[in-house]
Formats: structure tokens, sequence, C-alpha cells
């Protein structure tokens, strides 16, 4: 399916990527969602049991959201055994008139309860979905239909009626591509000494995603430093800025000849330099602007590497909206009368059963106002006082989060076995300590009430994109 982007980009853009690259599209299940599923109809072996699912279809990135699964009661079985199942036609009438009411796509899953490695359809499957296909497509024109096949060691999917597969993600504390199945290819010479750690399906893992970095200055480009050399080869970067002197004390790769360039383009001659045969998509804009947020929703995992907390607001729903798993990292240092009083960081993932941003009061409501305005609305505004006082901030800390934060995201997408996802720093005690925080509830973000895949039925918080400068 050839996309168009939502919008005219009209923006400094650096774009590098081959012809054949696409975004991430793919079958995404929040964590519980698939473990849930998988669980439940596999419970019935030795028969095959059906579940379904109505997702939400975003045609840009040809990807499917679910964050639950349905199953089938047994009275909706015309035939069930071993080895096939046959839903009775008033139910498929069901759940079509159903998909269409809800504007959703159809996730009609199955289970081959005695298939011991990753499933594929049988014959049988591929004769009964010509049918259901064709129905589906008639009923519930407007969306695209899927099958899904599960058994124990994973599942299969592919759009209903063809052999076009689609990849499925499970996405949580880990990111895993349930459809793939265990690699037998040797690593690439250059990361050896990681594949000895994490295994050949590890590093393939890391050079399969599409990664984003939302702020790409002095955390983010010490980040991307790591990044490129774990092996991630497709980056989004999106920064608004320009060098300025004051960022050469901690702008990675960046010189006095660099001051007035784009943040972006150092970071794209860096990746580069050190892996010539990257793509990268660099975006000199602000993620707070609509026709950029949308920009994250098709990519495999996002680094949050900035301080504006706008920014941070959008992406973090993102995160959880589109079950685009994300880092968020930040540092302070607190000065009181000439001296340093504290050194602090935090790493943070936020992805479905983690507490997002918003349940750990990490998001200053007041200055979210204040940074989606424009500076005229900030100067007239009478609840908004005082103006950005730029904060001290050193090299050495922001890298200290940056490896916390690449540490995290290799236990994310590998085999790694760390299992912290919000981490503290006190640089004055030298400690790094893991820490937990209470998800909120029906929080309006990372909960089922809330956003959590609703993907596009459900408001981002953007500013319009009319206001883009």
């Amino acid at each position: 399916m050839e996309s168009q982007p939502r919008h005219p980009l009209k923006l400094d853009e650096h774009h590098r990527r081959s012809p054949e690259a696409t975004a991430m599209s793919g079958l995404r299940f929040s964590w519980a969602a698939y473990r849930k599923a998988s669980a439940d109809l596999l419970a019935s072996a030795p028969l095959e049991s059906c579940g379904v699912a109505y997702s939400i279809h975003d045609p840009h990135t040809d990807s499917w959201l679910v964050d639950n699964v349905e199953t089938v009661a047994d009275s909706a079985y015309e035939h069930r055994d071993e080895v096939s199942a046959t839903l009775r036609p008033a139910f498929i009438v069901e759940v079509a008139n159903r998909a269409r009411a809800l504007g959703r796509s159809v996730v009609l899953v199955h289970t081959h309860p005695f298939e011991q490695r990753h499933p594929r359809f049988s014959t049988v499957d591929d004769r009964g979905e010509i049918a259901l296909a064709d129905y589906l497509r008639r009923r519930a024109p407007k969306s695209e239909h899927l099958a899904l096949v599960l058994s124990q060691a994973g599942c299969r999917a592919r759009r209903i009626g063809t052999v076009q597969e689609v990849p499925v993600w499970q996405v949580g504390e880990r990111l895993v591509l349930m459809s793939s199945e265990k690699s037998t290819e040797g690593g690439h010479a250059r990361y050896d000494r990681q594949v000895r750690a994490f295994g050949a399906d590890g590093q393939r893992a890391i050079s399969s995603l599409k990664v984003g970095v939302v702020g790409v200055g002095g955390t983010g480009s010490v980040l991307l430093q790591q990044l490129i050399r774990l092996g991630v080869r497709d980056f989004v970067l999106i920064d608004p800025d320009v060098v300025e002197t004051t960022n050469l004390n901690r702008l990675a790769g960046a010189g006095p000849t660099d001051v007035g360039a784009t943040k972006i383009a150092v970071a794209e001659r860096e990746i580069l330099a050190c892996s010539p045969g990257s793509w990268v998509r660099g975006l000199r804009a602000d993620v707070v602007d609509a026709n950029i947020a949308t920009e994250l929703v098709g990519l495999d995992f996002v680094f949050l590497c900035t301080d504006s907390h706008a920014s941070r607001a959008v992406v973090c729903q993102i995160a959880y909206q589109y079950l685009v798993p994300t880092i968020d990292m930040g540092t302070s240092i607190t000065v009181r009368e000439g001296a340093v009083t504290h050194v602090t960081g935090r790493v943070q993932m936020l992805a479905p059963e983690l507490p997002c941003l918003t349940c750990t009061g990490a998001l200053d409501g007041n200055q979210i106002r204040r940074e989606m305005m424009s500076p005229e609305r900030r100067a007239s505004d009478p609840y908004l006082l005082g103006d950005y006082e730029p904060q001290p901030a050193v090299m050495s800390i922001n890298t200290t989060m940056a490896s916390l934060a690449a540490t995290m995201f290799m236990a994310t997408v590998t085999s790694m076995p760390s299992q912290a996802r919000f981490q503290l720093y006190d640089g004055i005690r030298g400690a790094v300590r893991p820490t937990q925080a209470r998800r909120v509830e029906d929080c309006i973000v990372c909960s089922p009430r809330g956003a959590l895949a609703k993907g596009s039925s459900w408001p981002l918080p953007v500013r319009p994109s009319e206001n883009n400068g």
C-alpha cells in the first residue's frame, strides 16, 4: 500500500533513505491483550479455538492496534475439532455489522493447538478465508481485515484471503516480534561482541527497527552515538533548533564551525560518518505541531530527549495511544548560592502496563500551556509568570542517562536480562537505583478507558498545524 503524508511538510528536512524503505507496518497488541488472548484461546486444546478483535487501522503506517481479543462463545461454532473450526454464518454477520458500525478492522484469530513451532496457515485456512474475505470486504469495505493463527510458539498474520503476511508485535515492558521465527543467520563481524552478549536474534531485532529520537541536543546527540554502534540503521530525528556556542560543551559531534547549523544536520552527519548505509529522516521542526507529531506513530521505538514539557506530553501520549514504546530521559543540576546542591537524572520507559508521565507527576501543566503558545501569546497571558532561564548542563551527566536509556532499550528488544524500566540517578551520591510507580486507575493517557490503543480515533494534545512557522 502506498501511503501519502497527512500534511505537506513546510520545514527544513534532511532525508536519506533507500527507495524501498517504508514506515513500520504491522499488527500491534498491547502486552496484556496478546498474553490474555494466547492463554485463553490455547487453553481449549485439543480443540481449535477462535477469537475476534476489532482493531484500529492506520492506512498511513499500515498498522493495526489491538487492546482486546474477544473469545468466541461455544454457541457461535458450526463445527469444531482438533484440526479445524467453522463459525456460524449468523455470527460472522454480527462481526461484520459491528466492525462497520465501529469503523474498525476485523482480526479473526484461531489456534493451531498442536503446532510446536511458529504456525503456518493451512490449506484448510486458505479455503475457508476466501468466502470470509469476500463477505467482510462487502459488508465493511472501508476497513482492512486480517487473519491470525496462534500456536504455543508464536503467531502469524496476513491480510485475510491473501498470502500477504503482516508482522505481529507485542508491546509492553518488552517489544517482541511474535510472528518471527528464530534466526539461523550469523551476526555481522562488526557486531560480533554484541552478538556474543544477546545473540544473532537480538542483533537482528535492533537492526530491523525504525527508531525516532526527539531532541538531538545534549542528551540526544550522545544517545545517537550509542544507537549507531548498537546497530540501529533507520532513524527519524526531530529537533527545531540550531547549534549555538553554548551548546558546544555537550553536543556530541559538533565543533565551532557548526554554530548556526541545524542540530539535525550535525546528527545526520554523525550517523552517516559511522554507518554510511543508514537511513535518516531529519525534521527541523517541533514535535508538538500536529503534522510533526504524526511522524512518530508508525515508528517501532522512540527516545524522548527534550526538556520541553509540551513535547514530552505529546510523545508520551503517542507511546500509549499508538503502542509505540518510548524511553524518556532527563537531567537536572541544581545550583544555590553558587554551590551545586543536586545532580539528578531519570530514565523512564513508556509502554502498556507501565505508568505514564502523567501517573508519575513528571509533567507541569502550566509549563505545557506556556510552551504550546506563540511568544506573543505567552507575553500577553496574565497567568504565566517568568521567563525561560537556561539550566546548568554538562556532557558527563547526559552521557550517564543516555547509557542507561540505551541499556534499557537493549533489554526491551533483545534477551538482555535487565529488568529496570524506571531509574533515578543521584550524582552527588554516585547512585543509580531502579524505582517503581503506580499507574493511576483510569488515567486519561495510559489506561484502556483513556488513550491506550485508541490510535487515530482519539485526539492528541498537539498544536494545530496552521500554527507552524
